[in-house]
């Protein structure tokens, strides 16, 4: 007998805004439309800039993220994204998941996320990870203890960090923000054998409007969404991409040297519509 409650489909609205100046003739590729899948699904959308120019759209089939290229001419260019999306959100505890998969029985596309990466040294940290974390119990028991441990003993510090900065750099720092949290959230995690990965998402009520990073893992054969940072609720979290840490999933990348002149963010909730559970993946 299923006892599960009700899903809950949410519909959001994102607008995204980004202007850049380009020293020289050169290539954009952008990382910022929302990922379509069983559980996220975009209504409608478009993308467009101020050159008039056609994106060149590519997609992951392995987990959805979608980029848009775009060659672009010296001097500034805007880009402007729109989209309505909807979420399913479920009420069920994820505090029953007690299971981390034994490694011969992980997927080829699950195995590659238990490596060390370019800003996730968990090959440092697993000494530490094991002091820390080996006591509490397997599954979300262990992957909440390492987010509590996280909220508690770094200080979420704007400023106190950049785009180099690394798991291990931030541990010694003892603050960061939301990139340096999933990072090191995902070092920890893959330390101790539980394959993780970094993520980027749109996130309603988040005070500071911005692309956040958060982070999942994989248990019981589904990837489960973790935020230590608890400045957005999970349920409002409209997923762009993912991939071993924040390389993978930059906003902007470009052929040439370019700086940001504006970025604007913005995601309302239109509606909240509960549905009945069906057996489909619990979050992205």
């Amino acid at each position: 007998m299923n006892n599960r409650p009700p899903r809950t489909t949410h519909r959001f609205q994102i607008s995204t805004r980004l202007a850049y100046q380009l020293a020289q003739d050169g290539w954009l590729l952008l990382n910022v439309a929302a990922t379509r899948g069983a559980t996220q699904r975009v209504v409608s959308e478009n993308i467009s800039n101020s050159l008039g120019a056609d994106f060149r759209e590519q997609a992951v089939p392995e987990d959805a993220s979608r980029f848009h290229g775009l060659p672009v001419p010296a001097g500034d260019v805007e880009i402007v994204y729109k989209a309505i999306v909807e979420r399913d959100i479920t009420d069920y505890v994820s505090s029953e998941v007690e299971v981390e998969s034994p490694l011969i029985d992980l997927p080829p596309e699950v195995v590659r996320f238990l490596y060390p990466s370019r800003y996730c040294e968990s090959d440092k940290l697993a000494r530490l990870a094991a002091k820390a974390f080996g006591d509490l119990n397997p599954g979300h028991e262990r992957v909440a203890g390492i987010c509590n441990w996280l909220y508690h003993q770094i200080d979420y510090q704007p400023g106190m960090t950049d785009a180099h900065t690394s798991a291990v750099e931030c541990l010694t720092l003892r603050g960061g923000v939301c990139r340096d949290f999933a990072h090191l959230g995902i070092t920890f995690c893959r330390a101790m054998g539980i394959p993780a990965r970094y993520g980027s998402a749109y996130a309603f009520e988040l005070v500071q409007p911005d692309f956040h990073a958060f982070f999942e893992v994989w248990l019981e054969g589904k990837w489960w969404c973790y935020d230590a940072t608890r400045l957005a609720p999970q349920e409002g979290f409209i997923r762009v991409g993912v991939g071993h840490d924040a390389a993978d999933t930059s906003v902007a990348t470009m052929s040439a040297s370019a700086q940001l002149l504006n970025m604007e963010i913005s995601v309302e909730k239109l509606s909240q519509t509960p549905v009945p559970y069906s057996e489909a993946p619990i979050g992205f």
